[in-house]
C-alpha cells in the first residue's frame, strides 16, 4: 500500500470531530511502549472541531506544557487543545517525529456531539496514570476488567471516547486497547456504518512552516 503524504495545511480543513490522530514518540517512554507493541506508534488521539471551526485535539498525555482550550490551564492527563499547537510543539521539542490521521466515515449527529461535550466535562480533571500504574490497567483489560474514570492514557481515552459515542461497542474494557489497535493494521470493529480510512500521513516539516 502506498503511503499518502500531505502538507498539514492542506489536511486541517479536511479534519473533522471523531478523526483519529497517530503520532510516532522518539522520547525513551515513547520508544518502549513502540517496542513492546512492535508498532510504530506511541500515541493515539482524537480530533475535534469546535463551532468556532477550530481544529482541536481531545488527549491524554503526560505533557502539561499547552493551554486547555476548555479549563485555560495547564494540565496533564485528559485535555483538549490547539491540534496545530499540539504538532508544532511536539516537532519543535522532538518528541514526536511522525504523524498520521485517519478519517471517520460516520454519521455525526447532534446527539453525537452532545454526548462528547458531556464525556468531556466528566473525565476533564481526571489524571494521567503513572507507567506501573499504566501497563497494570492494560494488563486488566486484556482480562475484561475495566478500570475507572480517575486517570486515562492516550488510547484507553480515545477507546471510551469512542464508546460514549457508540461508535465502539463497551464488550472490550477500553482500557485493553493501546496505540496499535487504532491503525490501519488492526481490525477495529466500529458500529454501525461508521469506518475509518487508512492513515493519511503528515509532512512533519510543513508543521512549523
Amino acid at each position: 500500500m502506498n503511503q499518502t503524504t500531505v502538507p498539514y495545511n492542506e489536511i486541517e480543513p479536511q479534519l473533522q470531530t471523531g478523526d483519529i490522530l497517530l503520532a510516532h514518540g522518539v522520547a525513551k517512554g515513547s520508544l518502549r511502549i513502540e517496542e513492546l507493541e512492535h508498532c510504530p506508534w506511541s500515541h493515539v488521539a482524537m480530533v475535534v472541531r469546535a463551532p468556532n471551526d477550530e481544529v482541536l485535539l481531545w488527549e491524554s498525555t503526560s505533557l502539561d506544557n499547552l493551554e486547555d482550550s476548555w479549563l485555560h490551564v495547564k494540565k496533564s492527563g485528559p485535555q483538549i487543545v490547539k491540534l496545530r499547537d499540539r504538532l508544532s510543539t511536539d516537532v519543535s521539542n522532538h518528541y514526536d517525529t511522525m504523524f498520521a490521521i485517519r478519517h471517520l466515515h460516520a454519521d455525526r449527529t447532534p446527539e453525537m456531539y452532545e454526548q462528547l461535550d458531556h464525556f468531556i466535562e466528566q473525565v476533564h480533571d481526571a489524571v494521567f496514570p503513572d507507567k506501573k500504574q499504566m501497563y497494570w490497567e492494560i494488563i486488566e483489560g486484556k482480562f475484561g476488567i475495566t478500570s475507572s474514570f480517575r486517570d486515562f492514557f492516550c488510547s484507553k481515552l480515545v477507546a471510551e471516547t469512542y464508546i460514549q459515542l457508540k461508535l465502539l461497542s463497551s464488550a472490550k474494557a477500553p482500557n485493553s486497547y493501546e496505540p496499535k489497535d487504532f491503525t490501519s493494521k488492526r481490525h477495529l470493529s466500529l458500529l454501525g456504518n461508521a469506518r475509518l480510512s487508512d492513515e493519511i500521513y503528515i509532512d512533519a516539516a510543513s508543521i512549523l512552516t
